[in-house]
């Protein structure tokens, strides 16, 4: 019957909400399960957001939005603030695919992960995040420069002392004559 309260306790609806959607990480995120468009007939009872995720996976079901354009959303809407260390061992090779990710889920604006702005702002503090826990990767590069041109004065200046040595010698051959 349609308006009897269900008998899920917290447990299992926090189960239910963790199939649909795990949150512990973006890979568990990604790993959740997108197809599940219902649990029973009729929803009393049911929490919001498990609701909200069901019809997320439905909608997705059974129209053009796709479970590649699902699992983005849940992910920017699961996880603000993403973790860039795992990305670390890679260097600098994936920032511009992370840039890129940023840019190309801008489209899905407005289903849930916030406006053009804020996703602007979530690829920016990315970036910082990916810099900023690679200092050494930075800055090698400026004081590889600057070793370069420390070097390369050095070989000028022994260059210049070997001159100054050679002027010198012709000088005291020509003073003992």
């Amino acid at each position: 019957n349609e308006d009897e309260e269900c008998a899920i306790t917290d447990a299992g609806w926090s189960a239910f909400s963790k199939l649909l959607c795990d949150t512990s990480s973006i890979n568990n995120t990604y790993l959740s399960n997108h197809t599940l468009g219902a649990i029973m007939n009729g929803m009393n009872g049911t929490p919001r957001d498990i609701v909200d995720l069901l019809e997320m996976n439905e909608i997705a079901q059974h129209s053009d939005f796709r479970c590649q354009r699902l699992v983005r959303v849940k992910i920017l809407m699961s996880h603000p603030d993403l973790d860039m260390e795992p990305l670390f061992a890679y260097k600098l090779k994936f920032l511009p695919l992370i840039t890129n990710w940023f840019r190309q889920n801008i489209q899905f604006c407005g289903d849930g992960v916030g406006s053009v702005p804020k996703m602007q702002s979530r690829e920016l503090s990315a970036v910082y995040k990916f810099v900023r826990g690679m200092p050494l990767l930075a800055s090698d590069g400026y004081w590889t420069n600057v070793l370069n041109d420390s070097q390369a004065e050095k070989r000028k200046l022994q260059m210049m002392l070997q001159r100054a040595e050679e002027n010198e010698r012709c000088a005291l051959k020509r003073l003992r004559r």
